[in-house]
Formats: C-alpha cells, sequence, structure tokens
C-alpha cells in the first residue's frame, strides 16, 4: 500500500479497513497479490487503483496477462511469439497451469486428487 494510507490494512476479502489505536492489527507483510487485483491485471488499468504503489514489474506481468488474454479470444489459442507456451489441458493427463509472473512459466498441478475427490462427492448427490 502506499504510505499515505496510514494506519490502512487489506480487507481478507478485498477492500481496506481503517482504525485507530490497538482496534488496527499491524497488516501482514505483503505477499503476493491482493484479493481481485487480478482484474486491475487482466484489465490493464493498475494505475486507476490509487490504494497500491503498483511497480513497472506490476505493469509487466498486466501486459503479459493481456497478451494471453487477447490473443485467445482473438484465436482460441492464449500463446503467440514472446510469451511462454501455455499448454492445452487434455483428459487423462495431469492439469498444467500459467503462473504469470516477471517470468511467467507453465507449472504442474499437485493436488488434483482432491478436486478428483470433491467432483465424486458432488456426483453422488
Amino acid at each position: 500500500m502506499r504510505p499515505e494510507m496510514g494506519n490502512a490494512s487489506a480487507g481478507l476479502a478485498g477492500g481496506v479497513t481503517r482504525a485507530s489505536g490497538a482496534n488496527n492489527p499491524p497488516a501482514p507483510p505483503a505477499r503476493g497479490a491482493v484479493h481481485s487485483a487480478e482484474i486491475e491485471y487482466a484489465m490493464g488499468n493498475l494505475s486507476k487503483n490509487t490504494v497500491y504503489a503498483w511497480t513497472p514489474e506490476d505493469n509487466k506481468v498486466s501486459e503479459t496477462m493481456q497478451s494471453y488474454f487477447a490473443n485467445f479470444i482473438k484465436t482460441g489459442n492464449p500463446n503467440a511469439k514472446g510469451l511462454p507456451e501455455w499448454a492445452a489441458m487434455k483428459p487423462g493427463r495431469v492439469a498444467q497451469f500459467m503462473r504469470l509472473d516477471l517470468e511467467s512459466q507453465l507449472q504442474t498441478e499437485e493436488h488434483g486428487d482432491r478436486y478428483l475427490f470433491l467432483e465424486r462427492q458432488h456426483d453422488k448427490k
């Protein structure tokens, strides 16, 4: 957050909380993006949210995200020259996902069994 936000802390479900004195617990150290920030990254309007001190790195990640989205909208395929390859999901294969970051990379999903379990529970209803 920007220093001028004073004693504000990011809310767990988005937004900002302000309180005075002991009623306002200190914010935990920043780690990753805040809740709903993906919207600003995807729409390319980081500068419109003046609560956070966006960096050139944030803008780079936003541009990468927008490129993948625009390619997918135009062609049905998020990939293009200059972007790390985003593999399509295929039945019977372990799911992979794209970690969007300064050095975006394809990663393998490690908890698929959890989702399959929940899906089976849902199907029993």
